[in-house]
């Protein structure tokens, strides 16, 4: 008599068996931890803008050369056009069209791939701003190019600050990648997609 199972009769009892059952309450709780985080940085990004239109108003207002008007201009048109980046990206990811299951999967999976298409959006704008900021004062203020590139600024928002958006971007990107891969196989195991 052989102690050692059949390979045939353990996969045939493996297939039998019923997949895990999906945890709702977890799901749902991740979304609702997700739908946080999503108005706690809209939050802070609006505190962000703000600031930055302010300070570019400030500037202006206290500077003799008529010039630095077009820093306003220009920060507060790339701001807009941020915003209604950004807005478009969002666009259906606040909340799940009911309480199903597939609802919460739905959302979830939409969540995954807006934050995955805005990576490379974001890294584009970034350089966008960095690269029209410096080409305003270069061409309107007369500041040479050498003086711009070794400004304290430009060596916390470029060398620093680009380098460590684009990673943390590209970063963020793989993991919501996996996570989507999860919810997607999540989706066609509850027979939901």
């Amino acid at each position: 008599m052989n102690a050692t199972p059949d390979l045939g009769d353990l996969r045939q009892q493996w297939q039998r068996q019923s997949p895990p059952a999906t945890d709702v309450a977890a799901l749902r709780q991740r979304v609702a931890a997700d739908s946080r985080t999503h108005r706690r940085t809209l939050f802070i990004v609006a505190i962000g803008t703000l600031l930055m239109l302010g300070y570019s108003l400030l500037r202006a207002a206290r500077s003799d050369e008529p010039n630095t008007w077009v820093s306003v201009v220009f920060v507060t048109c790339f701001a807009v056009l941020v915003w209604l980046v950004a807005l478009v990206l969002s666009r259906g990811t606040w909340r799940p069209r009911d309480e199903s299951i597939a609802a919460y999967l739905d959302l979830s999976i939409h969540r995954c791939r807006s934050v995955i298409v805005a990576a490379p959006i974001g890294i584009v704008l970034y350089v966008a701003g960095l690269v029209g900021s410096l080409a305003w004062r270069q061409r309107l203020l007369g500041v040479e190019w050498q003086q711009l590139l070794q400004a304290p600024e430009m060596i916390l928002a470029g060398w620093i600050g680009a380098p460590a958006y684009a990673i943390g971007m590209i970063v963020n990107a793989q993991a919501h990648r996996r996570r989507l891969a999860f919810l997607e196989k999540l989706r066609r195991e509850l027979g939901e997609g």
